[in-house]
């Protein structure tokens, strides 16, 4: 009896994580199992191991960040909330919030030329906006799309210069 059970268990158990596995496979929003998970080479977005995906480059090291603001060659772009942005922001930066790109795609267009150096960045490493945000940019051609994964967060602990809209 005590091993039917046991056989009954494992079972179950097998059925339950094959039906993990297969959704988690087959949704949009699932977790990666396999890739890069090295935190210093940058983000692994969820959905990632896609042959589709597009890749912007990640730039990991807020001196060079700040850096690229201080030369200002570079379009820094805010994809977080309106709201959020107008709290703090990265100096020089403009705001594009992801949420609302189907409505804003026509002033980023205006505003940044496809061959401008563009860095784009959202709250933090586990935000994943910022890399939505690039990938959609390269997909309309802009060329030289980069994400500051660290964001807003890892900028406020360097203790670097943060505007708000009061300036």
């Amino acid at each position: 009896m005590i091993m039917k059970d046991f056989k009954g268990c494992l079972i179950l158990l097998g059925l339950s994580a094959g039906l993990a596995f297969g959704v988690n496979a087959i949704s949009p929003s699932g977790i990666a199992l396999f890739g890069q998970w090295d935190k210093s080479a940058g983000v692994l977005m969820a959905g990632s191991v896609h042959e589709d995906e597009v890749h912007a480059q990640e730039i990991n090291n807020p001196l060079k960040v700040r850096r690229m603001i201080q030369e200002g060659k570079t379009v820094v772009l805010d994809v977080r909330r309106a709201d959020i942005f107008a709290q703090g922001h990265l100096p020089g930066a403009l705001s594009f919030p992801l949420h609302a790109f189907d409505g804003i795609v026509g002033q980023l267009r205006d505003t940044v030329a496809k061959d401008d150096p563009v860095l784009v960045y959202c709250s933090g490493v586990a935000c994943v906006d910022s890399h939505d945000f690039a990938a959609r940019m390269i997909r309309m051609g802009y060329a030289q799309v980069m994400v500051y994964a660290g964001g807003f967060t890892e900028w406020q602990e360097m203790e670097f210069e943060v505007e708000t809209n009061d300036g």
